[in-house]
């Protein structure tokens, strides 16, 4: 992370390591952030230097926060779904080294020994509140979801504790949806849906490929899932080390296994690629 030296870094690590002494929390900041690939693995770079302790659970931390005047969506939701509260804000004035303090609910920063205003944001969704509060997306959408079914079974009408996002203008007064509106809004049991409006489809069918696969059965661990709930969830080795490491070699061993034990099933496939007429498989 940050190893091609700009203005104000010159050796991350070490550098990091110097400010993390001064006593206050690290703060990720940059132009544009999340560029690249922006997995999951990119978060956790960030996290391991600027997140939280999880109790008891070693080696990986959450919360955190990440500002950047953009934030790619796929960093900016694998941010959220790791309990960090991710911000777009100017980030003109928020040199290396400058200590802050964000104020989420008025939307300002401020410099710490001064108290002079340096910019102002605004939240993305209020639902990332709940999100923050609950240390992650995934665990407030099941924290949601279990509160509902459970509140469903005890004859208790809907709770009001949690946050809804506000729905895209011009919901009221669209005339039709396309296909693929029409395709999520059946999942959803609604006629269709529009870009920005939150939904949560009914999942009958997941796929996961074996370069995700590691990354998906930790997931699942943090999850306690021992079933899914899903028809059909499959594992693919579609994309195997044509060199395997011993880690390739074990995580194609024992993830088969993982998936099966849950009720999944696991597939081997061949993908051919067709390049200015060759061919690899």
């Amino acid at each position: 992370m940050l190893k091609i030296a700009r203005d104000g870094v010159h050796d991350a690590q070490a550098q990091m390591k110097e400010l993390i002494e001064k006593g206050f929390p690290l703060v990720y900041t940059g132009d544009v952030v999340g560029t690249g690939s922006s997995r999951k693995s990119a978060t956790n770079s960030v996290l391991w230097y600027m997140g939280d302790d999880i109790p008891y659970l070693p080696n990986k931390k959450g919360g955190g926060v990440c500002i950047g005047n953009k934030i790619a969506p796929i960093f900016y939701n694998t941010m959220e779904d790791a309990g960090a509260l991710p911000l777009e804000m100017d980030v003109s004035e928020l040199t290396m080294g400058r200590v802050i303090d964000i104020f989420p609910n008025k939307g300002v920063v401020t410099d710490h020994e001064t108290g002079e205003e340096l910019a102002q944001f605004g939240l993305k969704t209020e639902v990332l509140r709940d999100e923050v509060r609950a240390g992650g997306r995934i665990p407030l959408i099941i924290g949601r979801n279990i509160t509902t079914k459970a509140r469903t079974d005890l004859g208790m009408p809907a709770t009001d504790i949690f946050r809804t996002p506000a729905p895209p203008p011009g919901l009221d007064t669209v005339k039709g949806y396309t296909l693929a509106q029409k395709m999520v809004g059946k999942a959803c049991g609604v006629e269709g849906v529009l870009p920005g409006q939150f939904c949560e489809p009914a999942m009958t069918t997941v796929g996961s490929q074996d370069t995700t696969g590691p990354m998906t059965r930790d997931e699942l661990k943090d999850l306690a899932c021992l079933g899914f709930s899903a028809d059909l969830v499959m594992q693919s080795f579609c994309h195997t080390a044509a060199y395997p490491k011993p880690s390739d070699v074990a995580m194609q061993f024992t993830l088969p296994d993982f998936i099966r034990n849950r009720g999944g099933s696991h597939s081997g496939s061949v993908m051919v690629s067709f390049t200015h007429g060759s061919t690899a498989c």
